[in-house]
């Protein structure tokens, strides 16, 4: 990953994980798209009782969902270190009133001990952000792969398509009812 060869300005990384965001986003937007095409996939072969087009279109549904998940997290991680970056920003034009604070703290006799404690905690809370950043993402990508989970997904699937079905039949059905009422009368 280029990011981390150099030092870059708050600035450049900002700019940077914004054209990241927007590339995820337009990945996320594709994904939804081919997720939703294999959920009409699988509704249709369920209509159909066709349990073996079913089976392969609710796996690659589960697949994608997991994709669509896992990219959506990465997108809001994105927005996330940006925010961390505005904070710390502000952060340093707050250490910096800190220091001359400090100085006068000190022409006045007040121990700058106790600021600057806090100044490194304020500091070690934004690493532990950054952390818990990748820690997400590697739980992501570990929930991600569950088989187990992916058949959860296609009994979900069946379950929710079937009820669908059922109820658009039952349109149907009230449909051709008042047809012949109609033509009848």
């Amino acid at each position: 990953m280029g990011i981390l060869s150099r030092k870059i300005s708050p600035d450049e990384l900002k700019t940077k994980l914004s054209v990241y965001e927007q590339r995820l986003s337009a990945r996320e937007n594709d994904l939804k798209r081919k997720r939703q095409k294999s959920r009409d996939e699988a509704k249709q072969a369920l209509s159909e009782g066709n349990d073996r087009e079913f089976r392969v279109n609710s796996r690659r549904y589960g697949m994608l969902d997991g994709q669509v998940n896992t990219i959506g997290s990465m997108v809001e991680m994105a927005q996330s270190m940006g925010d961390v970056i505005e904070m710390q920003q502000g952060l340093k034009e707050v250490v910096e009133i800190g220091a001359e604070m400090g100085k006068y703290q000190k022409q006045l006799g007040i121990d700058t001990k106790q600021l600057e404690s806090a100044i490194t905690n304020i500091r070690t809370s934004m690493e532990k952000v950054g952390v818990a950043t990748t820690t997400m993402t590697a739980a992501m990508d570990a929930a991600m792969s569950g088989n187990q989970e992916l058949t959860e997904v296609q009994d979900s699937l069946r379950s929710e398509l079937m009820a669908e079905i059922s109820v658009e039949g039952t349109q149907k059905q009230k449909l051709g009812e008042q047809i012949k009422a109609e033509m009848k009368q």
